[in-house]
């Protein structure tokens, strides 16, 4: 995979993620629950995709 679709690849994860930590915490947030479990890894994936993106940026030519 190139450079640049590889980091669009990775910018589309990031997204992803985001948008679905922000749909849960919207949805928790509603029916006045706190965070759980589900939340947690979410936001773990997401920070996951997050470092893989700046990893693979500064490793950009």
């Amino acid at each position: 995979m190139s450079s640049s679709r590889e980091i669009e690849s990775l910018w589309a994860e990031v997204h992803y993620q985001r948008d679905r930590v922000a749909l849960l915490r919207a949805k928790l947030y509603r029916w006045g629950l706190g965070p759980n479990a589900r939340l947690r890894e979410l936001e773990r994936r997401l920070e996951g995709a997050e470092r893989r993106l700046r990893e693979r940026q500064r490793a950009r030519p």
